[in-house]
């Protein structure tokens, strides 16, 4: 949850008795309003790298500042869905899941996060589960 930016105090009969930035401390006994909340204030956009950067090219070619554009903006990694064991492999800090790997039916197997089959939606990867592995959803960079 998002914190407000500021509170309002008003008595139970509905006076305001002043404003405050911080909750703590309450300086009169009534009722507090939470005022506008710093995502109201600066809303955030998610995108890709990929939307980001095609967004940066569009914005340079019209020759815009978008200095202040970019404090809005929250870069959220590619995510794709993988098929890897339930349990990890190896012992303590060495352990690591295999993942579904190979392009066809004939050359599947079990691989490390760098050779995994990536699905574009969690059914998709789901048709590939069995009793011993599960679908997950990572974070993947530019392929």
């Amino acid at each position: 949850m998002t914190e407000p930016v500021a509170y309002m105090w008003k008595t139970e009969g509905g006076n305001v008795l002043g404003f405050q930035e911080y909750k703590e401390n309450i300086p009169y006994p009534g009722y507090v309003t939470p005022l506008y909340t710093s995502e109201q204030l600066h809303p955030r956009v998610e995108m890709t790298q990929a939307e980001f950067d095609e967004l940066e090219i569009s914005l340079i070619n019209a020759q815009f500042d978008y200095s202040e554009l970019k404090k809005t903006i929250e870069i959220v990694p590619d995510m794709k869905w993988f098929v890897r064991n339930k349990e990890p492999e190896g012992e303590n800090d060495d352990e690591y899941y295999l993942f579904l790997s190979g392009s066809n039916i004939d050359d599947l197997d079990y691989l490390v996060f760098d050779y995994a089959k990536t699905f574009d939606t969690k059914e998709e990867a789901e048709l590939w589960v069995n009793p011993l592995t599960e679908a997950v959803q990572l974070p993947v960079e530019d392929e």
